[in-house]
């Protein structure tokens, strides 16, 4: 498996997540009150369960609310620091 291979399929599974968090984050929205009641939600918060997992780990301190945000921040930043060094790879 080459860097660039390993780039792209790392890439994609953080696409991936931020996708999630961002569904999660509309349809939590679009719900309401009701959040808790609805499946696809409860499907979201098992998917994402890892990635909230390892925030607390990281940032034992932050309210929840606080971790979600910083988490897909440092995510998008890893994302796009993938794509700055795939960029590179391709072009030496």
């Amino acid at each position: 498996m080459t860097w660039l291979s390993l780039m792209v399929a790392l890439r994609g599974l953080l696409e991936l997540v931020l996708w999630l968090m961002v569904g999660r984050g509309v349809l939590q929205v679009l719900a309401g009150r009701y959040s808790g009641d609805n499946a696809v939600i409860r499907m979201f918060d098992f998917l994402l369960r890892p990635v909230r997992a390892c925030s607390a780990w990281l940032m034992p301190g932050l309210a929840a609310c606080r971790r979600n945000t910083v988490s897909f921040v440092l995510l998008l930043l890893i994302w796009l620091a993938l794509g700055v060094g795939k960029m590179l790879l391709v072009v030496s």
